[in-house]
Order: C-alpha cells, then structure tokens, then sequence
C-alpha cells in the first residue's frame, strides 16, 4: 500500500507535454493569419499616411503599424492554438524576436526594390512572402521548449534566399511607378498656399480674371476657370461668373491628348503596333491612305492635304469645320481618308485634327475584338476617377478624338495629373513604360519639314512642348517656364499645362475670341509665382 501510494506521487500532475506534439496546424493558422493581416496592415498603413501632408510624419506611424501588427499577430495565434492543442508554447520570446526580425528584413528588401502597397501586384507578393517566412520562424520557435532555438534560427537565416528569390521576381517590386502619398481618384485634397501669397494673387487674379466690357464683343482675356495643383493638392481653384467645380467645358483639342492615352493603352493591351498600317483596322477611301501607320497620326505626320481653318479664315475651304459640322460629320474616317496625299506620311509635320479623329477610330476598332462597348470610360476614365466625361462620335460611333471632349476642370485636371505620374495611378501603370517620355519628344517629321507652322508649335504625340528645337526654333516657347513644361491645349485659350520639375499641373478653361490677347507663357509666370515656384 504504501509502495503505490509513493508510485502516485511520482507520477507528473501537469497536463502540458514537454514540448507541442505538431507542427502543421500552427504553421497553417500562422500562414492563414499573415494572409490575413499583412494586406489589413498595408492597407491601414496606407490610409493613414495620407492624414498628413508632412512625409515624415505620415510615415512613421505607417511603418510601425506595417512593421509591428502582422508579425505580432501570428505569434499570438500560433502561440493560441498550441495551447488549445494542450501544449505549452516553447520560446515565445524568441518566436517574436524572430517575426519581427523577418518583417523588417522583408520592408527593407521591398522598400530596396522599390516597391509600393499601393500596386496591388506588389502587395500580393509582398503578403505571399510574409505568409512564408513569418510562421517558418514563429513555428519553431514556439516548438523548441527546453532547447536552444538553434532550429529555429536556421529556418529563419534558410529564409533570406527565399525571400530575395521571392521579392525578385519580374513585375513583383518596381513597375517605375513614381510613389505619392495622394491620389485624386475620389476628389482632389486641397493644401493653402504659401504664406506671404497675397501680392502674386493679385497678379495673378488681376491678369487671369479681368474682362474687357462690353462682354458681348468677347474681347481679351476671358478665364472661366483655373486649377492649380501643387505635390499632388488643390492649392488653387476660382471660377468666373456662370461657371462651377461641377460644370463641363468643352475642352476643345485637350481632347487630342486624351487620344494619345487611349492609343497608348491600346499598345499596352497589345490591340495595335506602331508600325501598322491604319488599312488593318479601317477601310480608307483612297488606297494611297494605306501607307500611313499609327505613328505618323501620333506624330501629325500623315502627308494628308488637310486644311485646319477656324472661324477666322475661310470656311469653305476647312477641312477641320467639314469634319465636325458638315460633310465630313457623317462618316470621318471616309471623309479624312478622301483626301489627297500631298506628302510621303512621316515625312512633314502639319497640325491635323483629321490625323488625331482617324488615330481614335484605328485604336477604337483595333480595341474592339478585345473589348467591349464603353471600354474607353472603364479603362481611362474610370480608374482616373473621371466621371463627367462626355465624348461625341461621328455618325458611325467614332469617337471625335481631335475635339468634342467635354469635363470639369477638375477631371481635366486628372488626365494631367495621369500623365505627370508617367501614365500610372495608383502605382499602377495604365500607359506603357516610356510612353509619356515618348509623348513629350519632339517630333521627328517636325524637325524635318514643317507646314503652315507658327513660332511656337512644338509638339510631339499629341501634346506641346516647351522644347528648344535646333536648326528650327533656338528658344523655348514659355520662356518664364522650365523647359520640361508640356501642355494639352485647345482652341479659345484651353490648357492643362503639366511642369514634372516643379510637380505642378495647371488646369485653364476660357472662351478667349480676341487673336493674340492671351499668352499662355504669361499666364503660367503668374500662376507659377502663386505657389512660389520659378523655373
């Protein structure tokens, strides 16, 4: 009796096991919970940078909340299910030195990389690699009671090639998407404007926003509204009498640039190259049209015999007004086909708005096969946030990519803001890489045989330039501007003026009638002393 009873007292009371009997349920609810709270990190981390226009200020809290809430939370619900397993967690200590160790290594490869929370491609491998290396450490760290942890530090040190391996892979980290803290998808953040701005207002209100009386005969200056953004923020917005933030104004031949974005994302979709002849996607009237391609409508470069006349020439012999309001109007593409070509295309450059209506019905019908009706508005406009976009078509449903383009000054200000951030939005790439460098090149045929051209018309794909051109032009053409300065503009003073040096876009709806009464590069000397910049 007393030998059992000594039997008794020997035997272990707790009912904890030496050490956790399994390893896989743990690291499954440690997988799961990265996969789980790393996106529900990033995600947080990004909305809270965007409280606060001071950088550092935004991003400290940021990184600590990226950095501290994933890895934390896997060691607590491994930690969790071990005990609910009925085992005892080994070296909990070790398990959150591990983790966090593991995410700072990850954050600084990614932030190496270049990559960014905001691209949705970057975030998803960034959370698949963090749901591997976080429970690889935790794991077995929590399963090394009464050991050294040397295991565990070898799996987590066996880690690191993984994770180089894993953040390296093509179009993981670096899209050459440039990082902002603000994106204008929903509505423009606004920001005040330098202290000590009260003399440049003036200037600047007084020039912009003075109109000549009677207002009937529409003589000089005749501003309907100006946005100016500075780093991303609304510094900036007036408007004048009958005009609102929520009116749409015409913008004229800003719609050109638009056209640019819409080819530009037909070659990224792969619909088009290039180098195709627009006799692929549409049927021109004189075969002789078949030897122009998509570049020569890009660069004004079609050797069409077009004749760009306004009101204040001859209309009778307007090509331009034929397309938009007569005969033309019916069928563009027939119509701009059926002229004569007077040149070899690629060989002379002459301001066209016929080039840019058939460069939207090649892209359009190269688009169709792939996507369905409206696919302008869910690839362009919609990821832009733009919603007052109103665009007219021919008779046969083309688009009118040289003109008839109607929004707010606020969504015109986003198709600059597009093209200011190399054609991404929010981290994600829309136009292909080097696209836009491409846009704000001068154009070749410009430099090699100009018609019925001005002092001051330096393009390239659709956009103007603030570009010296050797040989043709030796000064800038907005001498108070920096140079890397490029604009959508449009007839009767319309312009969205994008200055990448000085991170500003400049938006100007107008009805300017009077010939020579507005000067762009004038205008934007005030507008730029407004927000205290100079070139």
């Amino acid at each position: 009796m007393r030998r059992e009873t000594a039997i008794r007292r020997r035997t272990p009371m707790t009912t904890f096991p030496s050490r956790p009997t399994g390893w896989a349920l743990p690291f499954g609810v440690g997988v799961a919970t990265a996969l789980v709270m790393v996106p529900l990190a990033l995600w947080a981390g990004v909305r809270l940078g965007t409280l606060s226009s001071n950088t550092v200020r935004a991003a400290v809290p940021a990184l600590l909340l990226v950095g501290v809430v994933p890895p934390l939370a896997v060691v607590g619900m491994e930690a969790w299910v071990i005990r609910r397993l009925g085992a005892a967690p080994g070296r909990t200590g070790l398990a959150v030195a591990l983790a966090l160790g593991t995410q700072v290594l990850v954050l600084a490869g990614a932030i190496g990389l270049h990559a960014s929370a905001r691209r949705p491609g970057d975030a998803a491998l960034l959370t698949g690699v963090l749901a591997v290396l976080l429970p690889l450490g935790v794991t077995g760290a929590l399963r090394a009671r009464g050991r050294s942890g040397a295991a565990a530090l070898r799996a987590s040190r066996a880690s690191l090639p993984l994770c180089l391996v894993l953040l390296g892979l093509p179009g993981g980290a670096d899209a050459g998407c440039p990082e902002r803290s603000l994106w204008p998808t929903q509505d423009w953040a606004s920001a005040p404007l330098p202290a000590g701005h009260e003399p440049a207002l003036r200037a600047f209100e007084d020039h912009a926003f003075t109109r000549k009386e009677p207002a009937s005969e529409r003589k000089g200056i005749r501003t309907d509204g100006v946005l100016i953004l500075h780093r991303g923020r609304l510094v900036y917005e007036r408007y004048a009498p009958g005009w609102t933030a929520q009116k749409r104004h015409l913008g004229w031949s800003m719609a050109k640039s638009a056209t640019n974005a819409l080819t530009g994302l037909a070659v990224a979709q792969g619909a088009l190259a290039l180098e195709d002849s627009i006799c692929k996607y549409v049927k021109a009237t004189r075969e002789s049209a078949c030897a122009i391609q998509v570049r020569h409508l890009l660069e004004f470069a079609s050797g069409l015999d077009w004749q760009e006349g306004y009101e204040n020439g001859p209309l009778q012999t307007s090509s331009v007004l034929a397309m938009l309001y007569g005969e033309g109007h019916g069928d563009m593409v027939a119509f701009i086909t059926s002229h004569v070509q007077r040149d070899a295309p690629g060989t002379s450059w002459e301001y066209s708005s016929g080039d840019t209506t058939l460069l939207a019905a090649v892209v359009g019908a190269a688009m169709r096969p792939r996507q369905p009706e409206g696919w302008e508005w869910r690839l362009l406009f919609e990821p832009l946030g733009v919603r007052s976009a109103v665009w007219e078509r021919d008779g046969k449903g083309v688009l009118v990519g040289s003109s008839l383009l109607y929004a707010t000054p606020r969504d015109w200000a986003k198709l600059g803001f597009l093209f200011l951030n190399d054609g991404c939005w929010e981290g994600q790439r829309l136009l292909p890489e080097g696209w836009v460098a491409q846009s704000t090149a001068v154009s070749g045929p410009l430099r090699q045989k100009r018609l019925y051209w001005d002092p001051g018309d330096v393009q390239g794909w659709q956009l103007w330039l603030n570009r010296r051109v050797p040989g043709v032009q030796e000064g800038k053409p907005w001498p108070h501007v920096p140079e890397d300065a490029y604009a959508m503009r449009g007839h009767w003073g319309q312009s969205v003026t994008i200055i990448p040096s000085l991170d500003v876009v400049v938006v100007r709806m107008a009805d300017d009638r009077e010939p020579g009464a507005f000067e762009l590069d004038a205008f934007l000397a005030r507008a730029l002393a407004l927000v205290g910049q100079s070139p």
